[in-house]
């Protein structure tokens, strides 16, 4: 019995992807295109939680590793959110292509760092001016002209060989320049190594966000032209002893959504 229901669902699997062209995709490509179909169709509302990881696991009878393959394709695609530890919500039947990001606390920051990939592509030290002093301090202590810094530059991607988020300036005071290195071989956020490897806890995440005309540089090197217009968002991560690490990333305007929710207090 086991195996009939198996056979039945690979045949609807390759149903499917033959309709979406994507009759020799990989598994996990299959399988998004089984739950985009569930999502349009309405099985699965909007606003409601998707079965879990090892639910999906189970019924298609494959890993967790390709699910999660799958389930990283539709949040790109704009049809889910995700959340550590709250699940796969459903946020939209017809979304519109581009990055889209919300978070609530660090951990979901921390979260979109392992399910995207960074790519490091330079670093170098640099003495404050008073503009990148004031940027870099906002509101998290004195940061002062004059200091020296270390700024790390990359790209983040949805995934190796996927397309790229946005183009990233991080900076790190001297004091941690031998934890650098690591950067490039952690599986998560740069502030969650400086954090754990210095023993300065985060008690604060700070974030601007503006609309500006990206750098031709940093254009250049995602793909957009001169002139491009982005949402800069920049971040600091805050301590007892200041600022432990600033971030600066360059969203290409057209393709970022930032979502926040707002709720009512409840009256006692």
């Amino acid at each position: 019995m086991a195996a009939g229901r198996a056979t039945d669902r690979d045949t609807a699997m390759k149903k499917t992807a033959a309709a979406k062209g994507d009759a020799d995709a990989p598994r996990y490509i299959r399988i998004q295109r089984v739950l985009e179909e569930r999502i349009t169709s309405g099985r699965y509302p909007v606003g409601t939680l998707m079965p879990t990881e090892v639910e999906l696991a189970a019924e298609f009878d494959t890993s967790r590793f390709t699910v999660r393959g799958a389930l990283r394709n539709l949040t790109e695609a704009g049809f889910v959110a995700r959340r550590q530890g709250m699940g796969t919500r459903v946020v939209s039947v017809d979304p519109q292509p581009g990055y889209h990001q919300s978070f609530e606390s660090l951990q979901e920051l921390f979260q979109i760092a392992v399910d995207t990939h960074m790519v490091i592509l330079d670093e170098e030290p640099v003495v404050l001016d008073a503009e990148l002093a004031r940027a870099i301090g906002g509101e998290g202590g004195p940061v002062k002209p004059g200091e020296r810094w270390i700024r790390i530059e990359g790209i983040r991607w949805t995934a190796p060989g996927g397309r790229p988020i946005c183009y990233i300036q991080s900076y790190v005071p001297e004091r941690f320049a031998a934890l650098i290195p690591e950067f490039a071989s952690h599986n998560g956020p740069f502030f969650d190594v400086l954090e754990t490897r210095s023993g300065e806890t985060i008690v604060e995440a700070q974030q601007d966000i503006r609309a500006l005309q990206m750098p031709p540089r940093l254009a250049r090197a995602i793909g957009l032209q001169d002139g491009a217009w982005s949402l800069q968002l920049l971040r600091r991560y805050i301590t007892a002893q200041g600022v432990l690490i600033a971030s600066c990333n360059w969203h290409p305007a057209e393709q970022m959504t930032y979502r926040t929710r707002v709720r009512r207090r409840q009256k006692d």
